[in-house]
């Protein structure tokens, strides 16, 4: 099962690769639709596969790596 910590550490390896936000977004979005995940992990895919609908979505490189930090912590995040 993919954990909120897997999750955690792959958006952080993202991040500090400087993904595009585009590619992040796409990337949740892949993970989304194709794995068996820990509960509550769908929603946080979801608002992050949200930042390609526009500028007013995106979250900012500092706020994803808060989002992992906290992930990886095992807190409950919600978007």
């Amino acid at each position: 099962m993919y954990t909120k910590q897997d999750f955690g550490k792959e958006l952080k390896k993202r991040i500090e690769d400087k993904s595009s936000i585009s590619s992040i977004a796409s990337w949740s979005y892949s993970l989304y639709l194709d794995k068996d995940v820990e509960q509550g992990l769908n929603d946080i895919f979801l608002a992050l596969s949200d930042m390609d609908a526009g500028p007013e979505f995106e979250y900012t490189y500092e706020e994803l790596n808060d989002i992992a930090d906290r992930l990886i912590a095992g807190e409950d995040v919600k978007l």
